[in-house]
């Protein structure tokens, strides 16, 4: 698919001006086709804008990836925040409940994340590292409750609930094709959220 045959964005007026609309757009492409190999004047066929406009609110392509994640990080920051409970259970199921909203509300947000990470762009260490540091405070609050067995692994015990939901986003287009549906989707997300969270507690925790 080339740059110019990619919808527009829903809501995207073709003589939109605002940064935030060029930004949702770049989103949207570079999880679509690639960080990499997506050019300023794709993003401007996508949303609907000169080239120019562009290169006023953002004057080079990293530039404009720096906007991006700085939104993405927010986003994650707001919808994760403060995860944590006196009970081991309820804040598992916190957790997961709360990534998989994620999943539903801001698809090209998720799908954004699982190809920067792909990719390893030097920029995608600040949206992993956000991500462990939110697993590892929930784990830290469950071994001083003592709610984890004494030989768990803790650097293991905070990354693996992070591959299982992160890696997940990653592979999306080869679960889909063994899914009745996309992952997305409400049933799909419910029962991937059920799975995950099952295998964390149940691995993990007294």
């Amino acid at each position: 698919m080339d740059a110019g045959s990619l919808p527009r964005l829903p809501g995207t007026h073709p003589k939109a001006t605002k940064p935030k609309q060029i930004r949702d757009a770049a989103m949207k492409c570079f999880a679509e086709r690639g960080i990499a190999t997506t050019s300023l004047r794709g993003i401007a066929e996508t949303a609907g804008v000169s080239l120019c406009l562009i290169e006023h609110y953002f004057a080079t392509k990293s530039q404009l990836i720096e906007c991006i994640d700085r939104h993405v990080l927010a986003i994650l920051g707001e919808a994760l925040e403060d995860i944590s409970s006196t009970s081991a259970d309820d804040g598992v199921t916190d957790a997961g409940r709360r990534f998989a909203a994620l999943m539903g509300t801001n698809p090209h947000v998720m799908d954004y994340i699982g190809r920067a990470l792909a990719e390893g762009r030097e920029g995608s260490n600040a949206i992993f590292d956000g991500l462990y540091g939110i697993s590892a405070q929930q784990g830290a609050t469950f071994a001083a409750q003592g709610l984890t067995p004494p030989d768990l692994d803790p650097v293991w015990a905070n990354m693996l609930p992070l591959i299982l939901r992160v890696g997940s986003v990653m592979l999306r287009p080869h679960i889909d094709r063994h899914l009745a549906g996309s992952l997305y989707a409400p049933e799909q997300t419910s029962r991937w959220d059920a799975a995950v969270t099952r295998m964390i507690r149940e691995g993990q925790l007294n």
